[in-house]
């Protein structure tokens, strides 16, 4: 039987400081458990060799990681060109680029008072007296990326920090006091079915414990998801001592280093079934369509 060609493009190193084992190891994971259904025939590349190679032949589905403008563009080629599947898409990675996050989240109740404002202007936000300052392109990569600000009147000089980089925008963020909650979730976002969630308190905090509802918190991390259109994906929350959930950040295809595993077994049966829907929504394949796929496997 013909098996189904799939490929998978690793981070951008550049993407991953400290975490470069963790983000291959994912994708190594879930390319693992795709072919080992005996379905797929699995091809990994690293970011530039998917830019410089020439393919005979095409995909069926991409998985991918990478996140910078030229690969991105490159992806959406071979989506509106040949057809691939993709996941997470190139819009949903790019509606997780901090300035689109912040004007798709903050329509939500659950994400903070919140505002991108040019580092050479800094505008606190009204009635708000700590904040955090994020770069305004992609997410947290250093520890420089994400800053505190713990009264108005530091805001200046922290904002000098970014500005030093090269970095221009910046989104200042309410300060909101609490436990912090890591999450992730698999999910196919256009079925209205999740895979899998799983949350956990972050490591190095003094932590509270406050009293919340885990269901109301999976459903605003989903909220969040689906309103980004990511499959998969990661992010940060906050409960604070009365039980409310604010989501402070979402990111596209986390690492998922304590839950590796399991992840990528639930990853590889989401892009099972994405591809099954896929396939027997298209007229046309030069390769793939013939194969059948084990979703039990």
């Amino acid at each position: 039987m013909k098996k189904i060609l799939v490929f998978g493009i690793f981070r951008e190193t550049s993407h991953s400081p400290e975490r470069e084992y963790d983000d291959a190891a994912i994708l190594r994971q879930t390319a693992s458990d795709l072919a080992g259904t005996g379905d797929f025939e699995v091809r990994l590349f690293e970011p530039e060799e998917f830019m410089q190679a020439n393919f005979d032949i095409l995909p069926s589905l991409i998985f991918f990681m990478c996140e910078e403008p030229p690969y991105l563009a490159k992806l959406q080629e071979m989506d509106l060109g040949a057809g691939c599947l993709l996941v997470n898409t190139v819009e949903s990675v790019e509606n997780t680029f901090r300035e689109n996050m912040c004007a798709i989240l903050q329509r939500h109740a659950f994400f903070p008072k919140s505002r991108m404002v040019t580092v050479n202007a800094p505008v606190p936000l009204e009635g708000c007296s700590q904040f955090w300052l994020k770069r305004g392109d992609y997410h947290a990569i250093t520890p420089e990326d994400v800053l505190f600000v713990p009264k108005p009147g530091d805001l200046q000089n922290v904002m000098g920090r970014f500005s030093a980089r090269g970095i221009g925008k910046v989104l200042i963020q309410e300060h909101v006091p609490g436990d912090i909650i890591k999450f992730y979730c698999v999910r196919d976002c256009s079925a209205g079915y999740t895979w899998w969630f799983k949350w956990f308190y972050h490591k190095g905090q003094e932590l509270k414990k406050y009293p919340f509802s885990q269901e109301e918190l999976a459903r605003c991390c989903i909220e969040a998801g689906d309103s980004m259109g990511l499959d998969i994906y990661g992010g940060d929350a906050i409960v604070t001592s009365d039980g409310r959930i604010f989501i402070i950040d979402v990111n596209a295809w986390p690492s998922f280093a304590l839950f590796r595993m399991e992840a990528a077994h639930s990853i590889s049966q989401l892009l099972k079934a994405k591809l099954v829907r896929h396939l027997g929504a298209c007229s046309h394949r030069d390769i793939g369509q013939e194969a059948s796929i084990n979703l039990s496997a």
